[in-house]
């Protein structure tokens, strides 16, 4: 364990905690030493501490903890091909949050209270709830009451060992207690998703089981049932939009119907293509020309055909017109008839028989009625081509007529298309409405919540709140933490120098010796007769440590002149200069002890003199130094006391007088030891520490503090003092020892039969 030095932006230096190393490490030595020191705190935090945890634990309320749990529906069921009105969620973490926030909601809550008749219940009403008393064993009731009384109020309410009073307007009682009541009942609910599924669990704690059971499924059924309520809602909405969208879609579809028959009817449009008669005449008339065209065509081909074989001498029954003639085939039947007669009576009759003339002379007249009706059929292509071409001609002067009329309409054409175009746009939206509609009406018989419930909750067997004993232990634990560092924060916050090596790290000084507190003093008895009479004790044994440094701290020039001095009044100082004198006189040494404390003087009081006259009155002449010089018996030693005070000390610690004084001092005595006023408090000591061989820093263990010790040891040397080491006074070795600070104090215990106390 080593304390550190540091230095702080002022150039000061300051003391580290004991239980810190050069490296900024914790030594855990350091550490249980201060814990050591300050154990009866830390037993005290130790027992306030596991009795609140004990008390705590006994009148807290057990707690049971119920758990439903819903599931957040990846997919759809889809009955009818359409899109839904509300679609599905897209379920991912970000929704399963959002329905999280959504189930916590304080509509809720609110409803299942309301549900439940949970506003006029105690647990959560607090105009209802009755402060509830929980008896503990008869001799424990009374100190905990006292107990009670003494922590704050802010603390028992934290803990829930009181209840917080409500002040509130007797008109807003009402809906502060419903408020009050449902952030209550928003305590006891937790929601919690494992980040990796869609299920939400809905747990909820209260002091009854079936209350916490019936409130965890409500809570889920009030959620599922918000969801479809919103679903329906949506869906009713956009019923109530469709249908009366569509009453007035269907006046506009009839309105521009009629405006479409009425433009068709003024402007003698035929159909609904937009086609006048004039059109539909041209159309007609283009077909028939056409037609009578081919026909022309045709028939001038085998008019062109018979006159070709007529000009070659050739026949003509070879037509298609001829041979398919009705009468020519009968004729032809005939000619077939008389062949076959003729065949017949040949065999019979000679060329020149009646019968066989008479069948030449049918023969004949056969052949020319072919020949005539052919004529006939090839004069009648020649009437029929002139008929089929008057026809074109009639035809092609109606055509002409009609396209003159039908370039007139066109005006009237393009508007009616525009119109029958809003009919149909119309038309087609009032048909979609219609039919989105009636899959909305259907759709609204099959809406289902985007989630269901997996698990319900059952009432718990056990309650989920800890016992006493982990209350018990969790006090225990933290008040033993909470010891523990407050412990620290003390020692941190303690400016007192302590061991010696301390007094090393912060002032750079040894320390000659660590002087014990008396205890054990008599009535009436001061330090110096202490150790007088028990010359072998450890305060007698300190004072000649201090005495014998400062005889072997120099051999070649011992030192004569020895001031004693402090930071601060009430250090010690006047009574270890009594103490070390009288150390000095006891071992045989012509010994002066000098009161230069000026403002303050005390060393004639710490020896039980009254003097008639001290160091004032001989600075002023008015006494011999050996008439204020006085011998004490009972030490062996001389002292110079003060018994007037100057109203100039400067000018009396910086006269030359003084200064030949103590050089007088030196030449008469052995030893001189000077008590002089604070470092901290004048500038006495600065000036008389420049006319001494050493100087003896006094501290006070415990309670001197670092920075009033620094400024005095600067001051010292800036004055070019030479600090022969400190003085530790009012040590209790015992706790010296027990802190283990690491110094010569820490053995105490195991000396202590070298001492006669």
């Amino acid at each position: 364990m080593k304390a550190l030095a540091r230095t702080s932006k002022g150039g000061s230096v300051e003391l580290a905690p004991a239980y810190y190393d050069d490296a900024d490490t914790i030594d855990v030595m350091g550490v249980m030493g201060v814990l050591w020191r300050r154990k009866w705190l830390i037993l005290l935090c130790v027992c306030l501490g596991t009795m609140a945890g004990w008390l705590y634990g006994k009148t807290r309320v057990p707690a049971y903890t119920a758990r439903s749990s819903v599931v957040i529906e990846p997919r759809e069921t889809n009955v009818l091909d359409v899109k839904k009105v509300l679609s599905g969620l897209i379920v991912d973490q970000a929704t399963v949050a959002t329905e999280m926030s959504i189930l916590t909601s304080r509509a809720n809550y609110v409803r299942v209270m309301e549900d439940l008749g949970l506003f006029d219940d105690p647990e959560f009403n607090p105009a209802l709830a009755e402060e509830e008393e929980r008896e503990l064993p008869p001799f424990l009731q009374e100190p905990v009451d006292k107990l009670l009384s003494w922590m704050p109020d802010r603390w028992l309410i934290a803990t829930g060992l009181a209840r917080e009073p409500l002040e509130m307007l007797e008109s807003d009682a009402p809906e502060l207690t419903r408020a009050i009541a449902v952030d209550r009942f928003a305590s006891g609910v937790e929601i919690a998703n494992d980040g990796a599924s869609y299920v939400i669990h809905v747990n909820y704690t209260a002091e009854d089981p079936e209350k916490a059971a019936l409130i965890a499924n409500r809570l889920a059924e009030v959620y599922l049932d918000s969801q479809l309520k919103t679903k329906l809602y949506a869906t009713d909405r956009a019923s109530g939009f469709l249908e009366g969208r569509i009453e007035s879609m269907r006046e506009d579809v009839q309105k521009a119907g009629e405006a479409v028959a009425r433009f068709k009817a003024e402007n003698g449009l035929l159909d609904t293509q937009g086609v006048r008669l004039s059109e539909q005449e041209m159309g007609d008339l283009n077909k028939e020309l056409i037609m009578a065209r081919g026909d022309l065509a045709e028939k001038q081909a085998k008019l062109q055909l018979v006159r070709e074989l007529r000009g070659a001498g050739r026949s003509i029954d070879v037509m298609s017109d001829v041979v398919g003639s009705p009468v020519i085939i009968a004729l032809r039947a005939e000619e077939t008839t008389l062949l076959r007669q003729e065949a017949e009576l040949a065999s019979q009759f000679g060329p020149r028989h009646p019968r066989m003339q008479q069948l030449q002379r049918d023969k004949a007249n056969l052949q020319a009625k072919v020949n005539a009706e052919i004529a006939r059929i090839a004069g009648s292509l020649e009437n029929d081509v002139r008929v089929v071409q008057a026809r074109i001609n009639t035809i092609e002067g109606q055509l002409n007529r009609i396209k003159g009329l039908n370039v007139k309409d066109q005006q009237q054409v393009v508007k009616l298309q525009e119109l029958e175009r809003r009919a149909e746009t119309s038309r087609q939206i009032y048909q979609n409405f219609l039919q989105r509609y009636q899959e909305t009406s259907e759709q609204e018989k099959l809406v289902e919540p985007d989630a269901r419930i997996v698990a319900v909750a059952s009432p718990p067997t056990a309650p989920s709140t800890p016992s006493p004993r982990l209350f018990l232990l969790g006090g225990f634990t933290v008040a033993l933490l909470g010891g523990s560092l407050l412990a620290l924060l003390l020692e941190r916050l303690d400016k007192g120098i302590r061991s010696s090596r301390e007094v090393e790290a912060l002032l750079g000084l040894s320390t000659l010796a660590l002087v014990p507190k008396l205890e054990r003093l008599r009535r009436g008895q001061k330090p110096y007769q202490y150790l007088v009479d028990k010359p072998l004790s450890a305060y007698s044994e300190a004072i000649r440590s201090v005495y014998t440094a400062i005889r072997l701290g120099s051999v070649d020039r011992p030192s004569k002149l020895v001031l004693v001095t402090s930071s601060l009044p009430e250090e010690g100082k006047t009574t270890l200069a009594v103490s070390l004198a009288t150390m000095a006189a006891r071992s045989n040494r012509k010994v002066l002890l000098i009161d230069l404390d000026l403002r303050h003087p005390s060393v004639h009081r710490e020896l039980g003199w009254q003097v008639p006259a001290g160091l004032v009155e001989h600075m002023a002449g008015d006494r011999l130094l050996e008439e204020v010089i006085q011998h004490d018996a009972e030490t062996g030693l001389d002292f110079l006391p003060i018994r007037a005070q100057t109203t100039n000390p400067m000018d009396l610690l910086e006269s030359q007088k003084l200064r030949e004084l103590l050089e007088t001092c030196r030449q008469r005595y052995e030893l001189v030891i000077l008590d002089s006023a604070p470092v901290a408090s004048v500038t006495d000591a600065r000036l008389l520490s420049i006319m001494v061989d050493k100087v003896v820093f006094v501290l006070q263990w415990h309670q001197t503090v670092a920075s009033a010790a620094q400024d005095s040891v600067r001051a010292l040397r800036e004055a070019g003092a030479d600090i022969a080491g400190t003085v530790l006074t009012q040590v209790d070795l015992a706790r010296h020892a027990q802190y283990g600070y690491g110094d010569i104090g820490q053995y105490y215990a195991r000396s202590r039969k070298y001492y006669v106390d």
